[in-house]
């Protein structure tokens, strides 16, 4: 009997031993069980949370200005109070308008607090994470970009302990990496989680599409690369960002149309009840917007030949800094050809330092698009010929001139024209459109009631409507 005792209690023992590591989900679970029965996640201080909203948002303004040395929009003070409130966050509204400083500022209130505090920021392409990094160490904050190439256990022991004010990261990481899903579900990082912020909270509508399988059916959305890396299971993004015990989640976005708004609600499993909705002017009146036909093909972009003079009319340093949008990035180098091609100098598209022109797109090397940057915004070449990995969620305050090549997502191209006047001047926005797409919509009489605003149809209709395009980008979004 004792021999069979023993050998059953061997077995109890090796079952044990070998039992399965949880899953995210029961994580999740055992980790609002502790949570629940002792909540020492990190707050804010009595003297912020006591004080009444009127007190509240002056001293938000306040704080605000001694750090930044600025003083806060509406918009910007009215979203730090909704989080302040743990109530979750959209923000409506246009590019260059200051969304990414609410984070700042929320962060900010933290300070007097003797623990560190952590926001996780969710961006859909690595660059972009690296240029909010290189913005925040500017100010004197601790932030880090987390990618396959630098996202180690040294690195995730570092976060864990607060190292970093600010983690930026894709989807990619967010959702499928898992020394991330350690970092996330470790209590220690959880209390110090004080936001979830979605920078470019529109691309969760994206994600949802091709979670459906809807977007290998959009030519709008396959016309525009760089975007962001695209997988089915970011279609559950939702689940993964509500996994978090009393954390706020804000969503910025600069154009998001109520059929988008309404999946991304569906997607992240949120109701009207449990999220703010804060909207500001998505258009931007100083901004010029011109429709040009094009004559020659989207391919050969000899349509450019006319907006550039040659270099012996118009020096180099007399040309408006300009971006040149185009669908892909094989499309840039052609670009860069009919630049060089328009001012009389055929082959400097092949120049690493041409003073007229140079690319950027996502695949570009790390050095390369530092370099591009820092001498672009130094004055050293006026144009720069890019795909959306360019200015997505960055500050772009020199340019004056955006130019689009082709047809494309009304979304999308209002996103790529904010880029310029973000200093509050006037910019110029010049969409260059084919005038008939193969199996689309090429006049406005192609257009019926019963058309459902499906991306495909909203591109069409920009490039034959003959409203004037800043009301019908507004219209847009209503």
């Amino acid at each position: 009997m004792s021999s069979k005792t023993s050998r059953s209690s061997s077995r109890l023992t090796s079952r044990s031993s070998s039992k399965a590591p949880l899953s995210p989900k029961s994580e999740a679970k055992k980790l609002f069980k502790n949570q629940a029965v002792r909540d020492s996640r990190i707050k804010l201080i009595k003297e912020i949370l006591e004080r009444d909203e009127d007190a509240l948002r002056e001293y938000i303004i306040k704080d605000s200005e001694a750090f930044f040395h600025q003083t806060p929009t509406l918009l910007q003070v009215n979203a730090v109070v909704n989080l302040v409130k743990k109530q979750n966050t959209f923000v409506l509204s246009g590019t260059g308008s200051g969304k990414t400083r609410i984070a700042e500022m929320y962060h900010h209130l933290f300070a007097p607090s003797t623990r560190k505090a952590t926001i996780l920021v969710l961006n859909p392409l690595d660059s972009l994470g690296e240029n909010q990094v290189a913005e925040k160490e500017k100010d004197g904050m601790t932030a880090i970009s987390l990618t396959k190439m630098t996202f180690t256990k040294k690195v995730a022991d570092k976060i864990i302990k607060g190292d970093y004010s600010f983690v930026y990261l894709s989807p990619e990481v967010f959702l499928n990496n898992g020394l991330f899903n350690y970092v996330f579900y470790k209590k220690e990082f959880q209390d110090r989680l004080a936001l979830v912020s979605v920078d470019e909270g529109h691309m969760i509508y994206l994600w949802g599409l091709v979670a459906k399988g809807k977007a290998k059916r959009s030519s709008a959305h396959t016309r525009t690369q760089d975007r962001g890396i695209f997988r089915p299971s970011y279609g559950n993004l939702g689940a993964r960002l509500m996994a978090t015990y009393g954390v706020p989640v804000m969503l910025l976005s600069a154009t998001c149309r109520p059929i988008a708004i309404k999946s991304i609600m569906k997607s992240l499993k949120m109701t009207n009840d449990n999220i703010t909705f804060l909207r500001d002017e998505l258009t931007r009146p100083e901004i010029r917007i011109i429709r040009v036909p094009m004559k020659c093909s989207l391919i050969s972009a000899n349509d450019l030949l006319n907006v550039l003079g040659p270099k012996h009319e118009i020096e180099d340093k007399d040309i408006p800094p300009t971006l040149i949008y185009s669908g892909s990035r094989h499309a840039t180098l052609k670009v860069m050809k009919v630049v060089n091609q328009a001012r009389g100098t055929p082959g400097c598209e092949y120049k690493p330092h041409s003073s007229i022109i140079r690319r950027y797109h996502a695949a570009s090397g790390e050095k390369e698009k530092k370099e591009a940057v820092n001498d672009f915004n130094m004055g050293k070449f006026p144009c720069m010929s890019c795909t959306m990995a360019l200015g997505l969620g960055q500050n772009w305050k020199r340019v004056r001139r955006v130019i689009h090549m082709g047809r494309g997502d009304p979304s999308t191209i209002c996103q790529m024209m904010g880029r310029a006047g973000q200093d509050g001047k006037t910019g110029l926005a010049i969409l260059m459109v084919e005038p008939h797409r193969k199996f689309g919509k090429n006049s406005v009489e192609e257009f019926t009631g019963e058309d459902n605003q499906e991306d495909d149809c909203r591109m069409d209709a920009l490039a034959v409507t003959p409203i004037c395009l800043r009301i019908a980008f507004s219209v847009d979004n209503l």
